[in-house]
């Protein structure tokens, strides 16, 4: 009869750890897979705007190299129509 007892407590208990794993820790673990799938989404965005970014500031630098030759420009466009002017 000890040997029916154990085998009962045996199922109760796995009963009970199915449970416990249904309510508690399978909502824990579909949440956790929930924020990963967001964080790789997050992380991917964050890829795409460092990019993005990247690439404005390489036409930024592009864009500052070139003002000194814009002004020399003007001022030597400036001083021909000055001179055409005498």
């Amino acid at each position: 009869m000890y040997r029916g007892q154990d085998n009962e407590m045996q199922g109760i208990i796995t009963d009970i750890l199915i449970g416990l794993k249904s309510k508690f820790v399978q909502p824990v673990l579909d949440e956790n897979g929930r924020l990963l799938n967001m964080l790789e989404e997050l992380k991917r965005q964050d890829r795409e705007g460092m990019a993005d970014l990247k690439e404005r500031v390489s036409l930024l630098e592009q864009k500052i190299e070139e003002i000194p030759l814009l002004v020399l420009s003007a001022i030597r466009d400036a001083i021909n129509q000055a001179t055409e002017g005498e």
